[in-house]
């Protein structure tokens, strides 16, 4: 492996949310630590929809945005520049100044890890009857 290689960990998050009413749901949300740092700040999330789309071209996307969905609220005014080439993928982010460049086939594999995860979490809660929403509700 090369070892300009950027190490990227991404991770399912599943936490219990409770409204007002008593309803109680499951709540996933992947989390994403490159070089053992998290690359956004506290009141953002990683936007799942952007992300996987960033896997498949070139372009700018708003893999990282606030909590509300809205990349600007957080002060973003431009996306994570992404490049693919051969088996690497690069990012490029100007709103914190860093380019990492990440092994395209692992994030892949992690994202894969994770769906089956999540298949595994909505099996058994929708046994508790208990509903699951966040990454990955539509698989």
């Amino acid at each position: 492996m090369n070892e300009s290689l950027d190490n990227i960990l991404i991770e399912l998050n599943v936490i219990a949310v409770q409204a007002p009413n008593l309803n109680i749901w499951m709540y996933g949300n992947i989390e994403i630590i490159i070089n053992g740092e998290r690359p956004y700040i506290n009141g953002e999330m990683v936007n799942t929809s952007a992300l996987l789309q960033s896997l498949e071209s070139d372009g700018e996307y708003f893999i990282f945005c606030c909590n509300c969905g809205f990349p600007e609220c957080s002060g973003r005014e431009e996306g994570i520049k992404v490049f693919h080439k051969d088996d690497t993928v690069q990012w490029t982010d100007s709103f914190i100044n860093k380019t990492w460049i990440f092994d395209k086939n692992l994030i892949e594999k992690t994202l894969t890890e994770i769906d089956e995860k999540v298949k595994v979490f909505k099996k058994f809660f929708k046994e508790k009857e208990i509903n699951y929403v966040g990454y990955g509700y539509d698989l």
